[in-house]
């Protein structure tokens, strides 16, 4: 199973939800350090039933269309226990984009690149309120703590890193 898989597992772990459902737990617990979409969560949910590690129910709406909620299983819990035991691969590799940009900076504007930091810049304040109100609701889990501690650590360095960036281009 993908690391993609295990995360959707990983979130139906922390109570039954319908696709939809997930991905707006996904997107307020996980995606500052792992994006994930709606699509894949999706593609993801009826392999986690056929592998037994999760169970689907169809609940009739009204007004709105029906849904599937998914619940995590025994199984699912055991084989999600296993996987993070036997996970051991810490090196990050992370694509980023705009270092591409800068490496080839001599192809483009410096005004261009300006508009960049400018984006990456609001993305990382966005971030930083974001894992701010996630420290106070993760107070009791240290694990899920750590990991908003851990987005805040970074998007400090970047923005740090933004300044001297914007400095050197200027």
């Amino acid at each position: 199973m993908s690391v993609g898989g295990y995360l959707v597992l990983g979130l139906l772990l922390d109570g039954p939800a319908s696709g939809y459902e997930l991905g707006t737990r996904a997107s307020r617990a996980v995606a500052y350090f792992w994006p994930i979409t709606r699509s894949h969560i999706y593609a993801e949910l009826p392999k986690l039933v056929d592998r037994g590690h999760a169970t689907v129910q169809h609940v009739v709406q009204e007004a709105v269309p029906d849904k599937r909620v998914y619940t995590a299983t025994d199984a699912g819990l055991h084989a999600f226990r296993g996987w993070l035991d036997g996970f051991n691969t810490v090196s990050e590799r992370a694509r980023q984009p705009l270092q591409i940009q800068m490496h080839f900076a001599q192809h483009t504007s410096a005004e261009h690149l300006l508009g960049q930091l400018d984006q990456w810049e609001a993305e990382l304040r966005n971030t930083l309120v974001l894992c701010q109100e996630l420290l106070a609701e993760y107070a009791d889990h240290a694990g899920r703590s750590l990991t908003a501690r851990f987005a805040i650590n970074r998007a400090e360095a970047d923005l740090t890193w933004i300044g001297e960036a914007r400095t050197t281009l200027s």
